[in-house]
């Protein structure tokens, strides 16, 4: 995957392309999760959306037979629609509400007698802070230790989700900040600034005239519609969790 996301970017025609191709790399980019807990939130999870948005991206144009859309907005909207995710993500999750907390130290305290020396240190090493359970354990990993202290403490500590929350460390918003950071590098045309803007159709107006603006940008290109009906289909119908 990582080799077809950097190889399309290869044919890319522009002044600043490799300077990107060297951005992503150092990057988190082929290691960020899409989201974290709507779809595709593992490691890789944003290069994978990424390509699937742009392989469903060049199915419509085929479709529709659009060959007046240039093929380099198709690789630029389609792998770089959500560029606004690098960096954008750290590994820890949000933490459990007071509820879970509190009925997790009393699970521990009941049933910590009961645990193999190898579970124990596990446990200790990752939650217990001056003998107790700190406050920051995150809300999926409760869930799974408290079933696991709860039902079967005598089996192996179970193997916790990878999870997420947010650090944004530039908060400019989200196809905003996905145009910045592409135009750090390259030009874009009028057409791929508006279908990155607007990928989020609906989801991103936020008030009265962005709904005009989002109308308008719908007018002037189809790549808008092109682009945020693949995002759309991509983690809804490809992503969706529990299905392939």
């Amino acid at each position: 995957m990582i080799n077809d996301i950097l190889n399309l970017w290869k044919l890319i025609d522009r002044p600043g392309i490799e300077d990107l191709i060297s951005f992503l790399n150092e990057s988190d980019f082929f290691r960020a999760p899409c989201s974290t807990k709507y779809h595709l939130a593992k490691p890789g999870g944003l290069a994978e959306h990424s390509l699937h948005v742009y392989n469903l991206l060049s199915e419509k144009i085929k479709r529709f037979s659009m060959w007046h859309i240039p093929h380099e907005s198709v690789i630029i909207c389609g792998l770089g629609h959500d560029l606004c995710k690098v960096n954008f993500y750290q590994e820890g999750g949000e933490p459990c509400s007071d509820a879970q907390y509190n009925y997790l130290c009393s699970l521990w305290a009941q049933k910590r007698d009961l645990l193999t020396d190898e579970d124990w240190n596990i446990f200790t090493s990752q939650f217990i802070k001056d003998e107790q359970v700190i406050r920051s354990v995150p809300a999926q990993s409760a869930t799974v230790i408290i079933n696991w202290l709860k039902n079967n403490p005598k089996e192996p500590f179970p193997e916790l989700p990878v999870v997420y929350s947010v650090n944004d460390q530039l908060p400019l918003g989200h196809g905003e900040k996905s145009l910045s950071i592409l135009q750090d590098f390259i030009c874009l045309t009028d057409a791929e600034k508006l279908a990155i803007r607007w990928h989020m159709a609906a989801w991103d107006i936020s008030d009265y005239s962005g709904k005009w603006s989002f109308n308008n940008a719908n007018k002037m290109t189809p790549l808008v519609t092109l682009l945020s009906t693949a995002d759309f289909e991509a983690s809804n119908i490809l992503e969706r969790e529990g299905e392939s």
